[in-house]
């Protein structure tokens, strides 16, 4: 009776069981088991996809794997010869980047980057991979990741020799192509692998989708080279987006004869977009925005910003106008002219925006102007002036190029003014500033003559075709007016090259400083004591920017009187602090009222953001409208 109702009992429960879980079923999981079951691969999670994990259960080999993985590998690349499928490719190339992986044998990475080519490019040999075949993309970023991988040693270092090389599926013979190390009459060292540097400092990190391992490189001069005219104005040791494309020769074909040939290619993001690779158009995978920040990581140009204010010789680099990139002919140059106790760095943020919008970079080239900040505004846009007509004059004395002549500025702050300076017809208005009587008529010492005589005379760049205004002082700056101002001014020194000026201008009677001048001319050689010292002194300081940018100041008042030349087009982008409306508000250093013009063709006004606007998302989607309305009016 006990062994007849145990047995009830078992049976019960056996049918509970059966009736509760099948052997075969289904059970409803959320979305995000769903998506990483179809997204997951060997480089997003350190696990290969299920689609290579069902080949190897497929075959008998899964259990295997994890204890006998190259016993495992050369079984599939042994089944995969006999039967070539692109399921058998693709799951060779996630388990062979797994294993290099975890063992660090990188020769693996090697296997991983001919399967992933093999998969993708068949050479005539078997099926051809689906665009819409999710393992697609993973195809490519597993050759790329594994082509990075494979040339870079244990110490970080970039391998690029030629030479026969044994690895896990054969032999492979390496060439290097030397083209790729040439780069603006100069070569490319220093690979780094771009993934593995940290970005910070930056918005967004901006990567051109493509094939290849996105590297940066330095760019180095040799010695003995002489630089074109084109590149003089690169600096020394500049950063380039480069990227390595390893191109294997028949790969799917020499799968079975285990002999396998590559060509290391090297292209820069200025040279090539895209090559050609078995008869296909393939764009190029390249990282730009690691290479901006590496370019900053360190530079003097932090440095400048205060040096360059106080210091009115003190420059970083032999250029006034600097290029990241070569010039190149059909690309319209977007010169960025920074502000006061500033630099070219701040304009980082703007850059790595617009250099990754591809309807921009392509039709555009990026300079920019460094200047010392302290120097009288008008010195520093004459130098502007002079380094853009003598690059424009270098680059295209034929003048067969019409995009150098589509010029855009864009300047912030004191830039501002100096941008405008190129785009005004100011006539005697600002000598008449300074002296009654004719420049011609006065009597002025050569080196004097000159440089008052760049300073003071303005006619529009006939190549400047647009300006940008970013939080210009038109009307100068409140706080240029107050202690605040008064201090900095002290604190700023003339260039050598503009010391004694004061003092010949004295000496012709002409009142530059501010000061009465009431010496008479043959005597100001023969002052002495210590009041008439002290006016000396006065009379041979040359006003700074600060003293320019007080609303008082007759150049300010001068300046803000004299228009934007109607041929050029003049935009403004406007910050407040504080809600509209924008009237009687500022941006802690600019009113409103002095940053506005009347002939703006459009002016921005960003509220709640303060002086520093150039690195705001809104005031750099205004510069990206206003560059594209600008080639859509070029005929």
């Amino acid at each position: 009776m006990i062994r007849r109702t145990t047995s009830c009992l078992v049976l019960t429960m056996l049918l509970f069981s059966v009736g509760c879980a099948t052997p075969v079923g289904v059970r409803r999981v959320d979305e995000r088991t769903v998506q990483k079951t179809l997204s997951a691969n060997i480089l997003s999670t350190g696990e290969p996809s299920t689609l290579s994990a069902q080949v190897l259960r497929r075959l008998g080999l899964f259990e295997r794997f994890s204890d006998e993985p190259e016993q495992v590998l050369a079984e599939l690349h042994a089944l995969t010869v006999a039967e070539l499928n692109l399921d058998r490719l693709f799951a060779l190339a996630e388990y062979s980047f797994l294993h290099a992986s975890e063992s660090e044998d990188r020769l693996y990475f090697v296997s991983a980057a001919i399967y992933a080519y093999a998969f993708l490019f068949p050479g005539g040999a078997g099926p051809i991979p689906n665009a819409f075949d999710s393992r697609f993309r993973t195809a490519i970023d597993l050759y790329n990741r594994g082509i990075a991988q494979a040339l870079v040693n244990d110490a970080g270092e970039v391998l690029l020799s030629g030479g026969k090389y044994a690895f896990p599926l054969g032999n492979l013979e390496v060439v290097v192509d030397p083209k790729g190390f040439d780069w603006a009459d100069r070569k490319l060292t220093n690979f780094l692998d771009a993934a593995e540097l940290e970005v910070r400092g930056l918005r967004n990190r901006y990567r051109r989708v493509g094939i290849g391992a996105p590297f940066v490189a330095t760019a180095v001069s040799e010695e003995g080279r002489t630089l074109r005219v084109e590149n003089g104005n690169i600096p020394a040791q500049v950063k380039v987006p480069v990227t390595f494309f390893v191109r294997f020769h028949d790969a799917r074909e020499r799968l079975g004869s285990g002999k396998f040939a590559a060509t290391i290619e090297i292209y820069s993001v200025d040279a090539a977009l895209d090559i050609e690779v078995e008869g296909q158009r393939v764009p190029l995978e390249y990282e730009t925005t690691s290479a901006l920040a590496y370019e900053l990581e360190g530079s003097k140009l932090w440095d400048f910003e205060i040096k360059g204010f106080r210091q009115g010789d003190f420059l970083p680099g032999e250029n006034a106008l600097v290029m990241l990139r070569p010039y190149l002919a059909g690309r319209i140059p977007i010169v960025l002219v920074h502000g006061t106790a500033s630099s070219p760095a701040r304009w980082a943020e703007l850059m790595n925006e617009l250099q990754s919008d591809e309807r921009l970079s392509d039709r555009y080239q990026f300079w920019l102007f460094i200047y010392s900040t302290g120097n009288p505004v008008l010195y520093s846009a004459s130098l502007l002036r002079d380094a853009l007509r003598n690059v424009v004059a270098e680059l295209d004395p034929e003048e067969r190029d019409p995009a150098l002549r589509e010029m855009v500025l864009v300047g912030h702050s004191q830039g501002g003014l100096l941008v405008k300076a190129q785009a005004i017809t100011s006539g005697n208005r600002f000598w008449e500033n300074v002296s009654p009587r004719p420049f011609d008529e006065v009597e002025l010492k050569p080196e004097t003559r000159e440089l008052i005589g760049a300073a003071a005379f303005f006619e529009p760049l006939p190549f400047v075709k647009r300006v940008v205004f970013i939080s210009t002082p038109h009307r100068g700056s409140y706080l240029a007016g107050n202690w605040l101002g008064r201090i900095a001014s002290n604190l700023a020194t003339a260039p050598s090259n503009l010391v004694g000026t004061g003092i010949d201008l004295a000496r012709a009677g002409i009142d530059l400083a501010g000061n009465a001048v009431d010496k008479a001319r043959d005597t100001i050689d023969e002052i002495q004591g210590d009041e008439d010292e002290a006016l000396l002194r006065k009379l041979s300081k040359m006003p700074s920017s600060v003293d320019n940018m007080n609303p008082n100041h007759r150049f300010s008042r001068t300046i803000s009187s004299i228009p934007v030349d109607p041929g050029i087009q003049a935009h403004s982008i406007i910050p407040v602090l504080g809600d509209p409306p924008a009237e009687g508000k500022n941006d802690g250093v600019v009113e409103y009222t002095s940053a506005h013009i009347d002939e703006a063709v459009s002016e921005k006004i960003i509220y709640n953001q303060g002086h520093s606007t150039q690195s705001n998302p809104v005031a750099i989607q205004e510069v990206r409208r206003i560059l594209l309305e600008h080639l859509d009016s070029i005929p």
